[in-house]
């Protein structure tokens, strides 16, 4: 199965929400018991967490994970790590990155 996701088109930094990723096939018979959500700016490696993900909003359910992106800036990519771990025993962890470029472009839809 793969780690690494990526919206495929550019989000504005002024758009916000979830992003739902499935791990059924790699969970086997397992359930997701916690995650750990951090993000970096892709270039450069810079903690960027607090900028482009609401770590508070960040959630999970037994088979996804649920990270909540956010702000960013114009230009740049960044990769959100989910660090999950399951309920096996012994407990099976795993990272798993979603990658997304940030382009304010694109034009602003009546409802923002």
């Amino acid at each position: 199965m793969d780690r690494l996701f990526t919206l495929v088109n550019p989000k504005p930094s002024y758009a916000e929400g979830f992003v739902d990723i499935g791990l059924t096939k790699w969970l086997g018979s397992e359930e997701i018991s916690s995650v750990t959500f951090t993000a970096q700016n892709f270039e450069t490696k810079q903690i960027e967490t607090s900028n482009v993900i609401d770590t508070a909003k960040c959630t999970y359910t037994a088979t996804i994970i649920k990270p909540f992106i956010q702000g960013g800036t114009h230009g740049e990519t960044y990769l959100v790590t989910m660090k999950v771990t399951t309920n096996g025993n012994p407990a099976t962890k795993e990272a798993f990155y979603l990658k997304f470029t940030i382009n304010d472009n694109i034009p602003k839809q009546p409802n923002y």
